[in-house]
């Protein structure tokens, strides 16, 4: 069988090498893909291979004319630009909802107004159009609270607020500056939650729900709690992409998964099969708040994997991953059996760091960051260890070099969690970013407090 998966990312190489590892699955493409790819043991000997296609059409026709057998799209962007409906009207199985049914990720305001109609637990929020309403609102409610890009974000359109001048300012950021583009046309202002994230995964195939009885613990804020140098100097701790991740959650047990899936994921499901009338196939990501008094509240529902919780939980997973993509096309995920191994894994996310620039110095992630620098020591990590590239380029000179933010990911699993972040730890600092502008020292910075 050959796949093909949509994306660029570190979800979607671990997507890529998770068909990979299928007993059905001889052959992998992904668009577009990036190039560290190339340099895996995998792309290596063609097992997957990176294609550049300039548009949907373009896609459409190479899964025809190399008889593509499934292609996940990975990431919320070309799902919501409807890649799905172009691929399903030419005959094409796929992974990931229709363009109509992103709203679930795409309007925060409408998936919010759907949980409280049926019961679904989620935080106190109003819907705002105009800034200084928002302003005011803040300013009177007198709890904490969290302002929301409605719209698609990359994952980032979330600011957790102290206090009153911090909501008022990421209302400034997000409806006046545009941080989010139009995403911040309109917000949603949501009471700020403390207790333990989850990230928590369900496939649905149109008729039936298969939720993945595993969660992982992702990690959003750019700096460790006790890096008050660097948290000063970026003006707070500002929410990323993630920074890393681990599986399983501490928490998880049967008695908190079956209580996910009794009180969210059966109302949900049951919502948007029956009253919406969707024939939704593909993923569905809650991200939810668990209270030191053991009260559930979802923050936020994507329709699609999340990064860099897929990145550990797909090597938790030993359930093949082809197998589950078919029977989310051919309606039949109540026949599949879910295997974990009994491993824990841990994500640590190398990004840039602070770097010289031409004039002056690069902040580094989650502000201005360099690019170009060449990526040294991967031949150094130990086998087993993972990596899957994110923002990465290719240099015809220095070979693998930096592009993004968040430049790769290392993934190390053992029979302890403890075992799982020394491995991770002690393999990510064989990796280098070389500062071309700084005597070649290392720019690479990652956060030290993943998995504790």
């Amino acid at each position: 069988m050959k796949v093909l998966v949509y994306g660029s990312g570190g979800r979607d190489h671990c997507l890529a090498d998770s068909y990979g590892d299928s007993q059905h699955v001889d052959k992998v493409y992904i668009t577009p893909g990036n190039p560290g790819i190339s340099y895996t043991p995998k792309g290596k000997r063609g097992l997957i291979e990176v294609v550049k296609l300039e548009n949907f059409n373009q896609v459409a026709d190479f899964c025809k004319e190399h008889e593509v057998d499934l292609v996940d799209v990975g990431s919320e962007n070309p799902l919501e630009e409807g890649l799905i409906d172009i691929l399903s009207e030419r005959g094409t199985r796929t992974i990931g909802p229709k363009k109509d049914y992103v709203k679930l990720e795409s309007d925060r305001a409408f998936t919010d107004d759907l949980l409280k109609k049926i019961g679904v637990p989620i935080p106190e929020y109003r819907v705002f159009d105009d800034p200084d309403q928002a302003k005011a609102y803040v300013r009177n409610i007198g709890y904490q609270v969290v302002v929301k890009a409605n719209g698609l974000a990359a994952g980032k359109g979330a600011i957790v607020c102290e206090d009153v001048p911090d909501a008022e300012a990421a209302i400034d950021q997000i409806m006046v500056q545009k941080a989010f583009g139009d995403s911040g046309n309109r917000v949603v202002i949501e009471e700020r939650k403390y207790g333990d994230e989850i990230s928590f995964f369900a496939y649905l195939d149109g008729k039936h729900v298969l939720p993945l009885r595993m969660f992982a613990r992702d990690y959003k804020p750019a700096f460790d709690p006790d890096d008050k140098e660097s948290i000063e100097k970026f003006g707070g701790n500002l929410n990323t992409g993630g920074t890393g991740c681990y599986c399983p959650h501490r928490l998880v047990t049967p008695w908190l998964v079956n209580r996910i899936i009794k009180e969210i994921v059966n109302p949900f499901v049951n919502e948007i099969y029956n009253a919406l009338g969707w024939a939704y196939q593909g993923v569905v990501y809650f991200g939810l708040n668990l209270d030191p008094y053991e009260n559930l509240d979802v923050f936020e529902i994507n329709v699609r994997h999340g990064d860099p919780e897929w990145e550990v939980i797909a090597r938790k997973l030993s359930t093949d991953l082809f197998e589950i993509g078919m029977a989310v096309c051919d309606g039949t995920l109540d026949e599949v059996k879910q295997v974990w191994n009994d491993q824990h894994y841990v994500d640590v996310i190398a990004m840039e760091g602070r770097s010289k620039a031409s004039r002056g110095w690069n902040k580094g992630y989650p502000g201005r960051y360099g690019k170009g620098h060449r990526i040294l020591g991967l031949d150094d990590v130990e086998r087993g260890v993972a990596i899957y590239f994110a923002g990465v380029d290719e240099n015809p000179e220095k070979g693998l070099v930096t592009y993004g933010g968040r430049v790769l990911h290392v993934i190390a699993g053992d029979s302890t969690l403890e075992g799982a972040r020394e491995k991770a730890y002690r393999n990510i600092v064989k990796i280098s970013f070389e500062d071309h502008n700084n005597k070649n020292d290392s720019c690479l910075r990652f956060r030290k407090t993943i998995g504790l």
